[in-house]
């Protein structure tokens, strides 16, 4: 899996805390798109909560905070987000607690693929959704996560348009049963660092 990245404190840290993992994926994207900035932790919090960590200058980082704010807001709750100039050695540690890896690996550097993920309350909901999904276009099932407290995601790659109608299937089939899809979201181009976060959720490492 290689080596985890450690964060010292020796430049800015932006950080941005969401309500689930689908908008905190969503934001996590916009930042490392909008600004030079460098993903160095990814923490499910618990009870839903979930952190993405950029580090940087601090022009970049404001302007990658300010990116991932609005991509997390669109799809889901925002609840936390700050900029960090000068953060002492110490929250440089705990940050790498929750470090990701070095470097995503070459071939998601290389061609990244569109990303459909959804989010629901119960893993009822997000099984039909999955089922849903696979069945009515070319996608490829690659994660599936518990943040806790009950909301399950799960994430298809394919090309975008295959994403596109896997996503509105899901919700559909959800939104059938008489429930609502907490969020849902299509990434046509997902920033090659992503992997870093997603990896974690590959079904091939989750099962035992």
């Amino acid at each position: 899996m290689g080596e985890f990245k450690r964060y010292n404190g020796e430049e800015a840290l932006g950080l941005i805390e969401t309500l689930g993992m689908v908008p905190a994926i969503n934001g996590a994207d916009r930042m490392l798109k909008a600004a030079n900035v460098e993903l160095v932790s990814y923490e499910n919090v618990g009870s839903t909560l979930v952190a993405i960590m950029v580090k940087g200058d601090v022009a970049a980082v404001e302007a990658a905070v300010a990116a991932g704010k609005v991509g997390a807001a669109e799809i889901g709750k925002l609840t936390a987000s700050n900029v960090m100039p000068r953060p002492i050695p110490g929250v440089g540690k705990i940050v790498s607690v929750h470090g990701v890896r070095n470097e995503a690996p070459e071939e998601a550097r290389q061609r990244p693929r569109a990303m459909g993920l959804i989010e629901t309350f119960g893993i009822v909901f997000v099984l039909e959704a999955a089922d849903a999904m696979m069945k009515t276009a070319d996608v490829e099932l690659i994660g599936y996560e518990n943040v806790a407290s009950g909301y399950i995601s799960v994430l298809v790659q394919g090309d975008v348009a295959a994403c596109t109608s896997a996503v509105e299937a899901g919700v559909k089939a959800v939104e059938a049963m008489g429930a609502n899809v907490y969020s849902s979201v299509v990434i046509p181009t997902p920033h090659p660092e992503l992997v870093r976060i997603t990896e974690r959720y590959e079904l091939e490492n989750l099962l035992p």
